[in-house]
């Protein structure tokens, strides 16, 4: 008899893949910048904003700047002292500030490469969740006597080398993230401390 319940799980994880694949490919270096720009706190008359309600905050990951556009003129000097404490270089222009992406320490590099972990824990538990769905089917279709022990058994087996297979392209995918991230000399360190 033939095993079709892994075939689930080949496409639920196929999915989850590319799903990943998407969301560690749009991580940057810029996003540290757009962290603490989003962090920024203003007073404007005698009542503190955060600057989200007082402008528009855009990455351009191509020109390695954070794009601020304010919407009152009042605002731009508070933002740029805020800027300025941070230690974030910016160039106004009218309505515009444009906070430049630094140099980053190996430490602030590692806060992407922690957010990407976490993202990667995650994503191998929905992948570890979707290779158990079709096995628990099977072993429901062996009690209901739908199907028999050995091919449970094959769902188990063939969905556990589908998970395997998957896990390590997620491994993959990290570490070249990673590895982009960091730079050659940051990511030998990175290894180094990871083994």
């Amino acid at each position: 008899m033939e095993e079709n319940y892994s075939i689930q799980a080949k496409n639920l994880l196929d999915n989850l893949i590319n799903e990943y694949n998407e969301t560690i490919k749009s991580i940057h270096k810029i996003d540290i910048v757009l962290k603490q720009v989003k962090g920024i706190r203003i007073e404007v008359n005698k009542r503190t904003r955060w600057i989200s309600e007082v402008a528009n905050i855009s990455k351009e990951v191509a020109n390695r700047k954070v794009r601020i556009l304010i919407y009152n003129e009042d605002y731009i000097d508070p933002v740029k002292g805020e800027l300025k404490n941070l230690s974030l270089e910016c160039l106004k222009s009218g309505q515009f500030i444009d906070v430049i992406q630094p140099e980053f320490s190996y430490n602030d590099l590692m806060s992407l490469v922690d957010e990407i972990e976490i993202k990667q824990r995650k994503i191998l538990a929905k992948c570890a969740k979707a290779k158990m769905d079709p096995v628990l089917r099977s072993k429901n279709a062996v009690e209901n006597e739908f199907i028999d022990q050995a091919v449970a058994r094959k769902t188990s087996s063939n969905c556990q080398e589908i998970f395997d297979t998957n896990e390590k392209k997620i491994t993959e995918l990290t570490n070249q993230k990673i590895k982009m991230l960091l730079g050659n000399e940051n990511y030998k360190k990175f290894v180094k401390e990871n083994f």
